[in-house]
């Protein structure tokens, strides 16, 4: 069974935001689209790029650097 490692509390994650949190050493950008909470990978599969400084739109999250958009539920 997967291991629960505290980041930050559900109130610090902005609706329509995302932040950059650390779990055991690993990046991941939070984000909360309609009221829900996602996380994924902090890393955009072009260029790397951080995709917890990027918009969230609807149930995606944009990277910053060039606007290719990810789904926050399939990532």
């Amino acid at each position: 069974m997967a291991e629960w490692v505290k980041v930050g509390r559900v109130a610090d994650v902005q609706d329509g935001r995302a932040m950059v949190v650390l779990a055991k050493g690993q990046r991941l950008a939070l984000a909360r689209a309609d009221g829900k909470l996602y996380a994924v990978q902090d890393l955009c599969t072009h260029d790397n790029g951080p995709l917890g400084e990027g918009a969230v739109i609807e149930e995606t999250v944009e990277c910053p650097r060039h606007g290719a958009r990810f789904d926050l539920k399939t990532g």
